[in-house]
């Protein structure tokens, strides 16, 4: 009696397990056909994200950081020269 009651839940249970597989199957399959698009929007939006941020680095951010490169080279030029002048000056000022 208790082997043939085992059997029946054995029976049952694989029932529920192969119904939920099922369903889990479906509601995957549902859940990936609504998400689709909002994926497909979401990577447009990036690749536009993208080039924008490509067209801002090249047109914007590369000229400035050219221009602050050659600003800083010039202000440690003109600190450089007005040093030594100082420098030249001090040494005439010494020997005299």
């Amino acid at each position: 009696m208790l082997e043939q009651f085992r059997d029946v839940m054995i029976i049952i249970s694989a029932f529920f397990v192969v119904g939920a597989a099922i369903t889990f199957t479906i509601l995957a399959i549902v859940t990936f056909r609504k998400a689709s698009p909002t994926l497909d929007a979401a990577r447009d939006f990036v690749t536009d994200l993208q080039s924008v941020s490509s067209l801002i680095t090249s047109k914007v951010v590369k000229p400035l950081t050219k221009g602050a490169i050659f600003a800083a080279g010039l202000r440690k030029a003109i600190t450089n020269l007005s040093e030594r002048s100082h420098r030249k000056e001090e040494k005439d000022g010494n020997g005299k």
